[in-house]
């Protein structure tokens, strides 16, 4: 006769509180005598009896559906499901997406590890049966005496089924002389290449050659030594770019040169290097002539570039950080008129001191303008007020004063004057007004009494007191705000 126990464990599942039937342990004194191969062959009559048999779902799927989900993890993860069974050994080596990083953020690095990660990858790829790589992502140091494998690796990967790479490369030791890779000319010319990376502190260099590279839509360039107009002139269907640009670039020019933005472009991503510490002046002129752009981030203090551009009807989303001297402000007021049709604009500190301190300008307006986030150096209620008759829908508005670390200051302070005329947007859309940094000056508490009593849609408002402002003065904010007559019924009034 079978001695059976049993125990009933509750089990629930705290991440979505759905509640876990109890699992029935059944301990069978025969069983434990049993030989394994027989205990395994009794296990599995018993659960057909019962109409349960065991079936591993994730190892029934297609080899083709295993490898799509591989392909989302690093490929040293990948390769470590090769001890799960049997039916898992040798997947990992039909992986057409290959994940190698090395670097220092990555949660495989090895302090030291660089001659081992090359002794990895090269294992990997004597190992694979795929014959086709569709996505590379590449990222380490590169130890001495080692550039030939790493060229070696990336025109290994080169062919026509190649559609994604990303290159992060850097040395591992301050060598003297050349500490540069040059990229394989099969990269630039690749017809089906449709997105590329290449980023790092290595001299990176291009073929001097033809490029060609009629697939790809998105372009990433974070490298010293390279000139960006000769790589975007063989993108004829780039649809997204982001371009850093270093000190140090371009390499043997021989006059400044120019940087033409594909036509094609539709989200573009301009970052000035931290590094440089005053002016681009290697760049005679930037051309963004892009009608079809609908993203726009800029990160400029190059005083003396020269910028053309063109209107952008189908703007979305534009970040604008420029430091422009007052006397060159042209190009800027150039710049906020093509992003009129925008439906968000952020412009950051630098830009408002420039616009601030600019002789008296004529305020382009925003006809479809929702959402206005400004980094003040100081308050001034009249321009805000003046910015927002040209924003004629505008349901957020967010303001940031940085009078703290900001370099520009009022000749006067300003005082609040009521406007003759409510801003359309302010009676009629503006649903969230936030104010970070606040210090309840008279213009300050003016302004935001003003929306208070003129918005009748407005929904919340956040003020955000300026952190040297005691909890005793944060209170008595509150309390005076709360005393200001609403003319939304539904109006949250939220003060930190």
């Amino acid at each position: 006769m079978l001695c059976m126990k049993r125990f009933s464990i509750p089990n629930k599942s705290s991440s979505i509180g759905s509640f876990i039937p109890s699992f029935t342990f059944s301990v069978v004194s025969s069983k434990l005598t049993m030989p394994k191969g027989k205990q395994r062959k009794v296990e599995e009559e018993e659960s057909t009896r019962k109409g349960t048999p065991k079936i591993d779902l994730i190892s029934s799927l297609p080899d083709s559906l295993l490898c799509h989900i591989l392909s989302f993890l690093p490929t040293r993860c990948a390769m470590a499901t090769s001890v799960l069974a049997r039916r898992w050994r040798h997947l990992w080596k039909d992986l057409l997406a290959l994940d190698l990083d090395n670097s220092k953020h990555s949660p495989y690095y090895l302090p030291g590890g660089t001659h081992r990660f090359i002794a990895f990858v090269n294992a990997v790829f004597a190992q694979r049966k795929a014959l086709r790589v569709e996505k590379l992502r590449l990222a380490c140091d590169i130890p001495r005496g080692e550039k030939k494998t790493i060229k070696t690796w990336i025109r290994t990967v080169v062919g026509p089924h190649l559609q994604e790479m990303y290159l992060d490369l850097s040395f591992a030791c301050n060598e003297f002389g050349d500490r540069h890779i040059k990229l394989p000319e099969e990269v630039l010319t690749s017809a089906s290449l449709e997105s590329l990376v290449l980023k790092g502190h290595v001299f990176l260099t291009v073929y001097d050659g033809f490029v060609d590279l009629p697939s790809l839509k998105n372009l990433e360039l974070d490298l010293n030594y390279v000139d960006p107009d000769f790589v975007l002139l063989g993108c004829p269907v780039l649809e997204n770019l982001k371009l850093t640009l270093h000190e140090s670039f371009p390499l043997n020019a021989s006059q400044p040169p120019e940087i033409y933005m594909p036509v094609s472009l539709k989200r573009l991503t301009l970052i000035q290097d931290d590094d440089i510490e005053e002016d681009i002046n290697d760049i005679e002129d930037l051309v963004i002539d892009t009608p079809l752009l609908e993203y726009l981030s800029i990160t400029l203090w190059a005083r003396c570039l020269q910028v053309s551009i063109s209107d952008y009807p189908n703007m979305v989303e534009a970040h604008i950080d420029i430091d422009q001297d007052q006397e060159q402000v042209g190009w800027v007021l150039e710049l906020l008129k093509a992003l009129r049709q925008t439906k968000l604009l952020d412009l950051k500190l630098s830009t408002m001191e420039c616009l601030l301190g600019a002789p008296a300008f004529e305020l382009p307006e925003f006809p479809r303008l929702l959402n206005l986030e400004l980094q003040i150096p100081y308050f001034d209620s009249g321009f805000l007020i003046k910015l927002l008759h040209n924003c004629h829908i505008l349901q957020v508005l967010t303001l940031h004063n940085q009078e703290n670390v900001s370099t520009v200051e009022p000749e006067e302070p300003s005082c609040w004057t009521l406007p003759m005329k409510d801003p359309d947007c302010v009676i009629s859309h503006l649903k969230m007004f936030e104010f970070k940094g606040y210090k309840d000056s008279a213009d300050e508490h003016g302004f935001v009494a003003y929306l208070l009593e003129r918005g009748p849609i407005l929904k919340t408002m956040k003020i955000h007191a300026d952190p040297t402002l005691g909890l005793t003065y944060k209170q008595r904010i509150h309390q005076e705000l709360s005393m200001v007559p609403r003319s939304s019924k539904t109006c949250r009034l939220i003060v930190t």
